[in-house]
């Protein structure tokens, strides 16, 4: 497969009340044509975002737009892609 091999691992650290929380971390590999981590950087010079926001919003347009990107002709995409597309278009300018 082409592009880039991730592999992220979720660790739920304590619940709203700051209850320490005993779970197995959520773990998954998946490829992206993208360099995250050199989308990262770049979003965190750009943005004016706090370095944790703008981490976290890079992370988050990255993982969805790379699943839409695999499931283009899936209906649960279709009315949204047209407004992502845009978005990107517009992140991109910043």
């Amino acid at each position: 497969m082409k592009g880039h091999l991730y592999k992220f691992t979720i660790e739920h650290l304590e619940d709203p009340k700051g209850n320490a929380v005993e779970a197995s971390p959520l773990e998954f590999e998946t490829r992206n044509h993208d360099d995250i981590f050199k989308i990262v950087e770049t979003m965190k010079r750009k943005i004016d975002l706090d370095e944790s926001d703008a981490r976290e919003l890079a992370l988050g347009i990255k993982l969805f737009g790379e699943v839409m990107l695999r499931n283009s002709k899936h209906e649960l995409f279709q009315e949204f892609r047209p407004h992502f597309s845009e978005f990107m278009k517009s992140l991109k300018k910043s």
